[in-house]
């Protein structure tokens, strides 16, 4: 059986901030801690090689600062620590230059 991998870049095909904490089964920062994040609709890959639509989380919050069309790449970051300390990490689509 081939494997066939997922392009890690894609296109911003839309967005949304998320101003509140998500419900169960979130285990993110809440109440003070909590940072709006950006959510947006990717479409990996480029024109012919376009694969597949994803939703994930933006590195990026400000609307200003995304637009229709606009290239990222996944990438990983920070989300918050369990009861131990571990730090948990989640992946999320950061804007890169053309």
């Amino acid at each position: 059986m081939s494997e066939t991998l997922l392009p890690r870049r894609g296109t911003l095909v839309a967005w949304t901030t998320q101003g509140f904490p998500p419900g169960p089964p979130y285990k993110g920062p809440t109440g003070k801690d909590f940072v709006p994040f950006g959510v947006g609709l990717v479409q990996l890959g480029d024109g012919d090689d376009a694969v597949i639509r994803v939703e994930g989380r933006l590195t990026e919050n400000d609307p200003a600062k995304l637009e229709f069309g606009q290239h990222v790449e996944l990438t990983m970051i920070p989300f918050a620590k369990d009861e131990d300390g571990t730090e948990i990490v989640t992946f999320a689509f950061q804007p890169v230059a053309n």
